[in-house]
C-alpha cells in the first residue's frame, strides 16, 4: 500500500545533496555504503504511527525503524528488505 511513496523517498534521498554523501563501512555483511535517509525515516515513522493508532490495541514490540546503520545501511537495502517479508510469509 505504501511501497510507492517508499521508493519516491528512497529515490530522494539517495539522489539528495543534502545528505552528506555516503560513507563505506563493514558492517559485518560485507562493504555497504551507508547514507542517512531521512525522508525514508518520516515516511516509516508516519507508517508505524498509523498502524499503531488504527490496531485498536496497545503495541507490542519495538517501534525503532533502522535506517542509516550497521542493520540497514541505505534506502536502497531498506526498500530490499522489506519488499521481501511477503514472499517469506507467504506458504
Amino acid at each position: 500500500k505504501h511501497m510507492y511513496k517508499l521508493w519516491h523517498e528512497a529515490d530522494a534521498d539517495l539522489l539528495s545533496a543534502d545528505s552528506g554523501g555516503y560513507q563505506l563501512w563493514n558492517t559485518g555483511q560485507g562493504l555497504n555504503r551507508v547514507q542517512s535517509c531521512p525522508r525514508v525515516a518520516a515516511e516509516m515513522r508516519r507508517i508505524l504511527g498509523r498502524a499503531q493508532r488504527d490496531s485498536g490495541q496497545p503495541w507490542v514490540g519495538l517501534s525503532v525503524v533502522h535506517l542509516g546503520d550497521r542493520d540497514v545501511p541505505n534506502a536502497l537495502i531498506f526498500i530490499d528488505k522489506y519488499t521481501q517479508v511477503p514472499r517469506i510469509l507467504a506458504p
